[in-house]
């Protein structure tokens, strides 16, 4: 096509467009017109034309409406029109009508309410309610925010609380950093769009989001602490910040005294105390004190990361450095509290006394994000390699001392150019106080004075110099690192010699090792409430098995813990039948052999359905890896699955049970069913098996499917994998074990068995473990018993609880009422 046919089919382009959103279209339109005919789109409009079109408490009820023609200049107009075509998306999805009435809905209601909340405040006397009074504000943002609440009634569980959590943490931030009217008015109008989701969206539409998965969560939490880090750098550059919080960024950013109060308190007959503060205040401007402001928020936008990837160091650095900035929070809400107005240079940067929610702010803000962390500890379990924090805790050790000994060293040859004589112990009494951001030394003055260029300099960098030692390592240390010491000797085994079933979950994070002297084979295991729970067969040569087995039990007796072989195969039960230990069949992995599988003849029935339908309908299965996968389906592949677990609305399992964390990992293999628009609509995952360092087998873990994805689609997937890997020369295929559930003609070990049949059926409505075993029936697999061997019928309550726990390691209160709920509603059924 040349660039004359494009050129040519623009308009009919437009026009379709035009037909399919008439709102969004007409409001850009409309945007535009009023930008040009009032001159804001090359010119910001004055104090008198805003007074005349916007929204306010002394304007007529009609500006509530009009109010969202009009934009205040032209970096807002260029925001607002952006912003506008977004508009489009929810007006295909919701329809015409519904987007114009939640337009002006969301624009005129949340508008009033906004306006309503801060008349009612600055009748109490709230200072910051009295300054937004009988101001006023122009542009659609509030009924566009109310679309967009709206539109996320009828998203996907995992989107719906992605939109709401983000876009609520940014506007309430934005409220109590900034605080202008308009940040007020947008809050309200996306509340408001909220509300209107809930009551009108239709019963069952979609599925509450009920439960987080750990993935998720994590990603929730850094979002809160990079949200809180950045909030005072907001308001700090905001161009007249009013939030209950903005106090907050006068501890970041510290304003220069004013030249007429130094000539009169540095001239004659003026106080030569006040002279060296108010000296002191007016050098912490500059480049040194500018990056002074910003490291301690890179540092915590870099924990905040590493938050997001789950990693326990990054947890422990980010409650240290929260439980910090609320100690010394603590310290400047006492000073604010002792200290007369006029005194108090915080005081003195705002007019009027601060409200008693803002003399709390600079402890109150850190407190919060340190109790969510706190009480969110349990999703940052990934350990740094052994010996990672020590290597960090050295190298950042050593980098802030050679930067001590340097400024005490340069101090003291320049002391004669401080306020008062620098001693080398002065010197170190002072290091503390230069790693403060410039508005904390404008509040609490530093013990020592520079007075010259020299001494200045120093005092400046110094601080510069120990923030960035602190940075350069913690990206070091939370980002992912490579496996060391234990874990790498365990990861090298399973490559050569894990040919179990379960031998590649031995390297999933939260396990345990122990290794025979000679390190020839490797036990996997996590210990829970004094039982060491084991994580399927040893792994290791043929001949090295048995012997791990014993001396891995003996290893637990030693210990005093109970030793629990927990989904072993008869080679274990067989190596401890003479030891005494009793044996429970808790599972029966599914098994395929491979090498002359066909999907032919009638027992194949449903499966060649399954393979025929996707190819009519053009579902195709593509292999991935997590690494080398595009960050688009690496995106579809993320949400398939976070939606998956979100309208369960029920905790995420672990130990043996995967999750997307373990598709990370390069050896694991993803096959994923892509339609003909390229979403994908269902996931399989595939665990090696190796002997000698090759493959000769794969173990099915992860098994995700979108709610509009055909039926049919995973055993598609499952028979598409087991036919590649015939093709590729593996031996076998495991559809892995479905725990609480046992085929036909197991074992009856008596009592313990139908107990543990009973338990099966109880949570067959919630977790479907007796369904997925029917499904993996569809493949004509060998039943192979997975067995619990354990000392004595006694220890029986302990095991039970320690194994729940592995499975379900963080059910919260919540969670636990949900589920008995679940189970209450299907024994009622």
């Amino acid at each position: 096509m040349t660039a004359l046919d494009t050129a040519a089919q623009a308009p009919l382009r437009l026009t379709q467009i035009v037909r399919r959103t008439p709102v969004t279209a007409g409001l850009v339109v409309v945007l535009l017109c009023a930008a040009l005919l009032s001159g804001s789109l090359f010119h910001p409009l004055s104090p008198a034309e805003l007074a005349e079109v916007g929204a306010g408490d002394t304007r007529p009820a009609v500006g509530l409406l009009t109010s969202a023609f009009w934009c205040s200049g032209p970096l807002a107009c260029a925001m607002t029109i952006g912003l506008a075509l977004l508009l489009g998306p929810a007006e295909r999805r919701l329809g015409s009508p519904v987007v114009l009435g939640g337009l002006i809905g969301g624009q005129v209601v949340g508008t009033a309410v906004g306006l309503a909340m801060i008349r009612v405040l600055a009748a109490t006397g709230d200072v910051w309610a009295r300054q937004l009074s009988g101001t006023v504000v122009v542009g659609p943002l509030p009924g566009l925010l109310a679309v967009a609440g709206l539109a996320t009634a009828g998203a996907s569980a995992l989107w719906r609380r992605r939109a709401r959590v983000m876009v609520s943490i940014i506007l309430v931030a934005l409220v109590l950093y900034s605080g202008t009217t308009g940040d007020v008015v947008r809050l309200s109008g996306w509340f408001v769009g909220l509300a209107a989701g809930t009551l009108l969206r239709p019963h069952g539409d979609a599925v509450p989001a009920q439960h987080v998965s750990r993935r998720e969560k994590r990603a929730l939490v850094a979002l809160v602490v990079a949200v809180t880090a950045i909030g005072p750098l907001v308001a700090a550059l905001s161009s007249a910040p009013a939030g209950p919080w903005a106090v907050v960024a006068h501890l970041f950013v510290s304003e220069r005294p004013d030249h007429a109060m130094l000539r009169a308190v540095c001239g004659h007959g003026g106080d030569l105390t006040d002279c060296r503060v108010l000296q002191a205040r007016a050098r912490l401007t500059g480049h040194g004190p500018a990056l002074l402001t910003l490291l301690p928020v890179l540092l915590q936008l870099v924990l905040a990361e590493g938050l997001r990837r789950g990693r326990h160091a990054a947890w422990v650095a980010a409650v240290l450095f929260t439980g910090l900035l609320t100690v010394v929070g603590g310290v400047i809400v006492k000073m604010v509290l002792r200290t007369p107005a006029d005194e108090l240079p915080l005081l003195a940067a705002r007019p009027g006394s601060l409200p008693a929610v803002s003399q709390v702010a600079p402890v109150v803000a850190p407190l919060a994000v340190l109790l969510l962390l706190l009480l969110t500890r349990e999703g940052f379990a990934v350990r740094a390699a052994p010996g990672a924090v020590r290597r960090w805790l050295t190298t950042a050790g050593a980098g802030l001392a050679l930067i001590a000994v340097l400024y005490v060293y340069l101090g003291s040859a320049m002391s004669r150019q401080w306020a008062v004589a620098a001693s080398p112990g002065a010197l170190l009494a002072d290091l503390p106080w230069r790693m403060l951001p410039p508005g904390y030394l404008g509040e609490v003055l530093a013990p020592l004075v520079p007075r010259y260029e020299g001494t200045r300099l120093l005092a400046d960098w110094t601080g510069v110099a120990m923030w960035t030692v602190l940075l350069v390592t913690a990206v070091r240390l939370v980002r992912p690192a490579a496996p060391a010491s234990d874990a790498a000797l365990a990861r090298a085994l399973v490559d050569r010699h894990g040919d179990g079933a379960l031998s590649f979950m031995t390297t999933w994070v939260g396990n345990r090792y122990w290794f025979p002297p000679d390190g020839s084979a490797l036990v996997a295991y996590r210990v829970i409430g004094g039982v060491a729970i084991t994580t399927g067969d040893p792994v290791g040569p043929p001949a090295a098995r048995a012997a791990a087995v014993l001396g891995f039990t003996a290893f637990c007796e030693e210990h005093g813990w109970t030793p629990c072989w927990y989904s072993v195969t008869d080679e274990v039960t067989a190596v401890l039948a003479a030891s005494g230990l009793q044996q429970l069949q808790v599972a029966a992995e599914t098994w395929l052999p491979l090498g002359t599988l066909a999907f032919t003849g009638r027992r194949w029935q449903d499966v060649r359905t399954a393979m025929n339908r996707a190819g009519r309908e053009g579902v195709q299965a593509r292999w991935i890896t997590w690494a080398e996968a595009p960050l688009a389906l690496r995106d579809h592949v993320a949400r398939l699955s976070e939606e998956w677990l979100a309208a369960k609305g029920l905790p995420e399992m672990g130990f043996t049970l995967g999750g997307l964390d373990e598709l990370t990992d390069p050896a694991v293999r993803c096959l994923v069913a892509v339609d003909r628009d390229g979403e994908v609509r269902a996931l399989t995952s595939w665990l090696p098996a190796h002997r000698d360092g090759v493959p000769v087998g794969w173990t099915l873990d992860v098994m995700r499917r979108s709610r509009s994805a055909t039926p049919g689609v995973v055993e598609f997937l499952v028979g598409t994998a087991a036919l590649t890997f015939q093709a590729e020369g593996a031996e076998w295929v495991s559809l892995s074990g479905a725990p609480l559930a046992l085929p036909p003609g197991a074992a009856d070990r008596g009592m313990l068995t139908r107990l543990l049949e009973l338990t099966g059926r109880t949570m067959e409505p919630v977790y479907g473990f007796r369904s997925l075993l029917a499904f993996k029936a569809k493949f004509q697999p060998q039943y192979r018993p997975l067995w619990l061997v354990y000392p004595s019928p006694a220890d029986l309550p302990r095991i039970a609880r320690a194994v729940s726990s592995a499975y379900l390691p963080h059910v919260s209160v919540g969670q636990a009422v949900r589920l008995v709920r679940a189970l209450a509603r299907a024994d009622s059924r």
